[in-house]
């Protein structure tokens, strides 16, 4: 008989959260460098949003994919592999 673990919900709200603010944060700091829709005065914010919205990006996408992949059951994938906060 195989236990598993249970799904990690919060760790799953976590990265949905950090996935749709860094993807928030992107989009903003993109529009900044190309100028587009938002004034220049404001460009001494471009990179550190940038580099704020690749930090919670990266690891947002990377357990969302995670936690995707594990409840449709593909091979490889499991709720082991998002830690817990419990």
């Amino acid at each position: 008989m195989v236990v598993r673990k249970p799904i990690p919900w919060k760790s799953i709200f976590l990265a949905s959260f950090l996935f749709a603010i860094g993807t928030t944060l992107l989009v903003m700091g993109s529009l900044l460098v190309s100028g587009f829709l938002i004034d220049e005065r404001y460009a001494d914010r471009t990179w550190p949003l940038i580099l704020l919205g690749l930090i919670m990006f990266i690891p947002g996408a990377y357990h969302v994919r995670v936690a995707y992949m594990a409840y449709f059951g593909y091979d490889g994938f499991s709720f082991d592999d998002i830690p817990s906060f419990d």
